[in-house]
């Protein structure tokens, strides 16, 4: 897993624990135009308000310093077998759901992807501006969480299932 602008994490984690700027500005006790710059990577933080977003987000502050992003571990990383991969696909595309919490997170990304993507294709009416910001958040993580390799496997699996229809 590589390291990523630490304002992309206070974002993932942000998402993940669904809070908005306001909210997580009011938890941690910094003004919210502050985080916003935070975010963006326009504005260093100090290591007070490192401690302060940590605690307001609920996670170590180490996980934010590395970069960590929430709902996958390393260990994930590796045990994505050619079988959780099709089980993850096809839970994409059907909208099941997974026992097994890391894979269900991947297949919700997934589909809130490409639902996104389905409907620019079709060229409906513009998606709300609150499901661009998922599907962002959603390629966020999945950039933040798997190797390109994966991603882009997952994405051909689930395109073959699509074909199949």
């Amino acid at each position: 897993m590589t390291s990523r602008p630490f304002g992309q994490t206070v974002v993932l984690w942000r998402s993940h624990r669904h809070l908005t700027q306001e909210a997580l500005a009011r938890k941690a006790g910094i003004p919210r135009p502050n985080l916003s710059a935070i975010e963006r990577g326009q504005r260093e933080v100090t290591l007070r308000t490192l401690r302060a977003l940590a605690v307001g987000l609920d996670v170590h502050p180490g996980i934010l310093a590395d970069g960590a992003p929430p709902g996958v571990r390393e260990q994930h990383l590796t045990k994505l077998s050619r079988a959780a991969l099709e089980r993850i696909a096809d839970a994409a595309v059907r909208g099941t759901l997974l026992p097994n919490e890391p894979e269900r997170l991947l297949a919700d990304a997934l589909r809130k992807i490409a639902r996104q993507r389905l409907l620019a294709a079709r060229q409906q009416k513009p998606p709300q501006r609150r499901s661009i910001r998922e599907m962002d958040e959603a390629w966020l993580w999945l950039a933040a969480s798997y190797p390109p390799n994966v991603v882009q496997s997952l994405f051909q699996r689930m395109a073959d299932r699509l074909w199949q229809r």
